[in-house]
């Protein structure tokens, strides 16, 4: 198969012979994607002075969005999540097309790199990998182009928090590209991502008053004191002293969290007299153990394998355990994600475990595994939970949404992906948790890559995102 970018210069080619009045002869029979129907926004201007005007809040965009028609499945979900974050970030709303249908007819048009714009085509040769741009021009027939070109997944994202930050006002959420915009740059997910020497799977990291303290796989600890992440971890310092008698194996995925004065760690292992591997809850008075067995045993179910138990605490203070039903013991080989009351006192499970979600519902993943649950609670009070699977690429970290912000709400999937290869570029990951260093940055911890790749053995690493219209994304920082 071609090159997609071959195939591009190829179409860009045939576009510059046959003219604009044919473009949309080449593309001819793209349908809408998704579209404004229903919103009540106000139709918005279009130009206001010397800016071209994407939205307003309260507006809906004059802009309409095309994207490229040889988009990959993930490239098409960003298309939908920058419409998405204008909705929900600036209270506009702009409306998405397939190529072919607007470059001819809307006086107005955002470019989500499509070839089928030979403005952005054009913008797009001029790019290498990992390379992004912005760029605003008028046409001679005074139609709007504003185009966003990438080379890359994570270029494209680079592209998109370009858009939203650096051409927004503030005060008035009002995103606005000067004419002349002419904007380029490169990312690098090393100049991002903070890579440790910790081989560790399964990492989950809790900051004590500025000691930050990594937890994973063996039930072991390493312990950072130096105040930056980028500082030395010492260890591994084994947290369980003393293994429960019914485990001979598997001692997986711890996460430690702080609760009611004491530190509780939710694991797993596997127990010898029912070949089940389940989750256990483990107590300490201080983050560096040693943990001891505080539930009696596996909470979960005893006639299920379970992992990577989580703690969630409601608004109303009722905790929850957020957990995998394996793929293992479910009778079509497909992952769940389980959920179940806990006692107060994080003793014992208080309801039945309820199936809240399947690995095959998602349109990333490949995989039928759910691994890594963690729950995170926006500002606007919506309830988002990360969790692993494999995709086309390898293992990847998506992102699920419940319907009411609550735990037992309807969960759904969101098509975009926290981490993937096809945004690192170099290696998979997975597993992932999130915290906060001592400035108040959020990061997400994972091991990368999943297995071994040449003579790069697992690591943890930590990758800067941040909160943006109830979503989280990738941080690139200032």
């Amino acid at each position: 198969m071609k090159n997609i970018y071959q195939r591009k210069a190829k179409l860009y080619r045939s576009i510059r012979l046959i003219g604009i009045a044919g473009l949309a002869m080449v593309t001819a029979g793209a349908g809408m994607l998704s579209g404004c129907s229903g919103n009540k926004l106000k139709p918005g201007k279009g130009v206001d002075g010397d800016d071209f005007v994407i939205a307003e809040p309260g507006f809906r965009s004059a802009f309409v969005m095309t994207f490229d028609s040889y988009a990959s499945v993930d490239a098409q979900a960003d298309a939908k999540m920058l419409a998405e974050l204008f909705k929900t970030e600036y209270s506009s709303e702009i409306e998405i097309k397939k190529p072919g249908t607007v470059s001819d007819k809307a006086p107005f048009v955002l470019s989500f790199g499509s070839s089928d714009i030979r403005e952005t085509m054009s913008l797009e040769l001029e790019l290498k990998e990992n390379e992004y741009a912005l760029r605003a021009q008028e046409r001679d027939d005074g139609t709007v182009i504003v185009s966003l070109a990438f080379r890359g997944g994570l270029a494209r994202r680079k592209a998109m928090d370009l858009l939203l930050t650096e051409y927004t006002d503030a005060a008035t959420k009002r995103i606005a590209i000067p004419k002349g915009t002419d904007v380029k740059g490169s990312v690098s997910p090393g100049e991002l991502i903070i890579t440790t020497d910790v081989s560790l799977r399964d990492p989950c990291i809790l900051n004590v008053d500025g000691t930050y303290y990594m937890y994973g796989t063996g039930w072991v600890y390493y312990k950072n004191t130096s105040g930056s992440l980028q500082g030395p971890w010492e260890g591994p310092v084994a947290c369980v002293t003393e293994k429960p008698a019914e485990s001979d194996k598997q001692y997986w995925a711890p996460e430690v969290h702080f609760y009611n004065g004491a530190y509780y760690m939710f694991t797993t292992y596997h127990k010898a007299s029912n070949d089940h591997r389940g989750c256990v809850i483990m107590r300490s008075e201080t983050p560096e153990g040693p943990f001891e067995k505080w539930s009696e045993g596996h909470v979960t179910p005893e006639d299920w394998d379970c992992i990577d138990g989580t703690l969630y605490v409601d608004p109303e203070g009722q905790p929850w355990m957020v957990f995998v039903h394996e793929w293992t013991c479910t009778p079509d080989n497909v992952g769940r994600m389980a959920v179940a009351k806990l006692s107060p006192d994080l003793k014992e499970l208080i309801s039945e475990p309820v199936d809240i979600f399947r690995a095959d519902e998602t349109g990333w993943a490949t995989g039928t595994i759910t691994d890594g649950p963690w729950l995170y609670t926006t500002k606007n009070g919506d309830l988002l939970m990360i969790w692993s699977n494999f995709d086309e690429a390898g293992y990847g970290v998506g992102i699920a949404r419940s319907s009411n912000g609550k735990i037992n709400g309807k969960w759904s999937q969101l098509d975009y992906q926290l981490f993937s290869k096809k945004l690192s570029t170099d290696y998979d990951g997975g597993h992932g948790m999130l915290f906060r260093d001592s400035d108040g940055q959020l990061y997400l911890s994972i091991h990368s890559p999943n297995d071994k790749v040449g003579n790069r053995k697992t690591l943890a690493i930590m990758v800067p995102v941040k909160e943006t219209g109830d979503m989280l994304l990738w941080d690139f920082g200032e």
